[in-house]
């Protein structure tokens, strides 16, 4: 499938990237950080929130994605230090590690990955190979401290190669920020899985898991939310400046909220919508999927398709083809009447960077049309065909009230593989929050067979299903 285009750096991402260099250039002066060696540091006293580290703004243009695995520290059978209170370290670092990677899946300029998403234990050597087969520009394991003497706090990052030095510099100096822990420095440790990473790669121990005082303030909600936007603002500060652009971009993402459409279908929808293309939801949502079905509906797979999903007692959701559903009306109503969700994937499945914006639009709003016609429902959901859609016309899309959503897990249904070879791709890139991509057009066998065995065994993983405006927040339809 193709992906977005890349689109050029307007004036106004130059200059926000100049300010933050100047930014970032003036605090590593002001903090020095520095290395701190003694053992039983001072406890700290009294904490506050009142300044915790803002996400600072990015330009909404089109830019290469830097690859970021994250790596929860221990796992299952290793349940890492145990606090004071009594929890272990595994639990914490995986909440935290959750929280981060929901944060960078919001950035246009990362595009993150875990090492583990489920207390399972994972060698050390694994979490370094999944990072260099990936070629990640950057691995960050997450961790909590341990000391004997309880009164022990700080936080520190370590690393083992020098190249990983100014990733770690960047990455403490906003966690102290964010959380106001001790400072006890940047330090140079040979670490098994920073050593065998093939990029920069560094460990943050956030703070002391047996200092009482410190594990309640990790282990609260407003802890985590300042040490998840300390780690991701240092990651963005240390890519702007002296990050190399990767060679391959992934597709874009429009942070902001969606103003008021003018159209004539603007509902509270609206202030719900975000100027962005989705492409997952929330893996702190916990282990969700959404399955998807596009190019439908006809009569011999859509049909098939629905009596699996009613079978197994699953709601989905289904991107119909504007002509299609004129072809197969009762097929549009059987989808609505089994309770799955109806969305929009233009009417005739052109490449929309060949149309004018009024034809695509056009693409769009007939298809409302047809839809409504049949069913009474006006979806808020669309996805462009081939997932291609340019900065103009996501806006365009924005502007008739509907929300742009693509997938994270492509099956490859389409090129026509078989259904082994489209689970092996599907239990490589499922994640909590998955989207996965399938067509219910004829000709898709492949597809029916695949459906028979991803049910199964993402229930196995125990994924629960759901619909996309479920997976997303969002109401199905326009003015609901």
């Amino acid at each position: 499938m193709n992906t977005y285009k890349k689109r050029k750096l307007s004036i106004k991402a130059i200059i926000i990237l100049f300010v933050l260099f100047i930014t970032l250039v003036g605090g590593v002066t002001a903090w020095g950080i520095s290395y701190t060696s003694d053992k039983l540091p001072i406890r700290s006293t009294g904490h506050s929130f009142e300044n915790p580290v803002k996400l600072s703004p990015l330009a909404s243009f089109q830019s290469p994605k830097y690859k970021i695995m994250i790596d929860p520290g221990h796992g299952g059978k290793d349940p890492g230090a145990t606090g004071a209170s009594g929890k272990y370290e595994r639990d914490y670092t995986l909440t935290l590690a959750m929280k981060v990677f929901d944060l960078l899946r919001d950035e246009p300029m990362f595009e993150p990955r875990l090492t583990r998403s489920t207390d399972i234990f994972v060698e050390l050597e694994d979490r370094a190979a999944m990072a260099n087969e990936w070629q990640a520009d950057a691995l960050l394991s997450i961790h909590g401290n341990t000391y004997t003497d309880a009164s022990a706090n700080g936080t520190e990052t370590l690393h083992t190669e020098e190249g990983s030095r100014l990733l770690a510099q960047s990455v403490q100096q906003n966690m102290i920020m964010g959380l106001g822990f001790r400072d006890r420095g940047v330090k140079e440790e040979q670490l098994k899985v920073l050593s065998l990473s093939e990029m920069p790669a560094v460990l943050v121990e956030v703070g002391y898991l047996t200092n009482s005082d410190e594990e309640s303030i990790m282990l609260s909600t407003d802890g985590q939310a300042a040490a998840a936007k300390g780690i991701v603002e240092g990651l963005k500060q240390y890519f702007l400046q002296y990050g190399e652009h990767p060679s391959s971009p992934d597709n874009q993402q429009i942070d902001g909220l969606e103003e008021l459409s003018s159209d004539n279908h603007t509902n509270v929808a609206s202030d719900v919508i975000k100027k962005k293309v989705y492409y997952n939801g929330a893996a702190a949502d916990g282990k969700r999927v959404a399955l998807t079905f596009d190019d439908g509906p006809d009569t011999e797979i859509t049909s098939s398709i629905l009596d699996i999903l009613k079978e197994n007692e699953i709601k989905a959701t289904f991107f119909i083809v504007g002509k299609q559903a004129k072809a197969h009306p009762e097929m549009v109503k059987r989808i609505v009447k089994e309770g799955h969700i109806i969305a929009n994937h233009s009417w005739s499945h052109p490449h929309f960077d060949q149309l004018t914006i009024e034809e695509a639009r056009k693409q769009i709003k007939d298809t409302q049309d047809q839809l409504e016609a049949i069913s009474g429902l006006r979806p808020l959901l669309f996805r462009p065909p081939y997932g291609e859609l340019d900065e103009e016309r996501v806006k365009a899309v924005h502007e008739l009230n509907m929300a742009v959503v693509n997938w994270s897990v492509d099956t490859m249904d389409w090129s026509g593989i078989g259904a082994p070879a489209m689970m092996k791709i599907v239990n490589k890139q499922i994640y909590p929050g998955g989207i996965i991509l399938q067509h219910s057009s004829s000709g898709k066998d492949n597809t029916v067979e695949a459906l028979k065995l991803m049910i199964p065994q993402l229930r196995e993983k125990e994924y629960t299903f759901v619909t996309v405006p479920e997976m997303l927040h969002l109401p199905a339809y326009q003015d609901a």
